[in-house]
């Protein structure tokens, strides 16, 4: 049961992100993000899997038509070519890198093997 739903729910990112399609990057590094962060504070940040382990680095937060970010692109650690997936914000947390509050990592209940298992963002 537990495998049908990380399947449905990969399914669902990868619905998302053709619906985020018609998004642009965010160039305004003050921006609001979400919660008490910034686009700014995000970019390049340290993705951690569901392991608990660094799967890659956020490299942009997509907006929505209005401006709003509602997803970010993050790259994947990998051997070979660059891999980049979109996730929405809505299922990451952000949180204090702790020692460096100006820095910040961005978890996802996925692992690095289901993020890489999501379609290539082609931006």
């Amino acid at each position: 049961m537990k495998l049908a739903a990380i399947g449905l729910s990969i399914a669902a990112l990868g619905a998302a992100t053709s619906t985020m399609a018609q998004t642009s990057i965010a160039h305004t590094e003050g921006q609001l993000a979400k919660g008490a962060f910034t686009v700014g504070q995000i970019e390049d940040a340290d993705v951690i899997d569901s392991a608990n382990r660094k799967a890659g680095e956020v490299e942009h937060v997509l907006l929505d038509a209005g401006g709003k970010p509602t997803a970010i692109v993050i790259e994947i650690d990998r051997m070979g070519p660059d891999k980049k997936v979109v996730v929405a914000l809505a299922d990451v947390t952000v949180t204090p890198e702790p020692g460096d509050p100006d820095d910040h990592l961005v978890r996802t209940k996925l692992t690095k093997a289901q993020l890489s298992a999501l379609p290539d963002w082609k931006g």
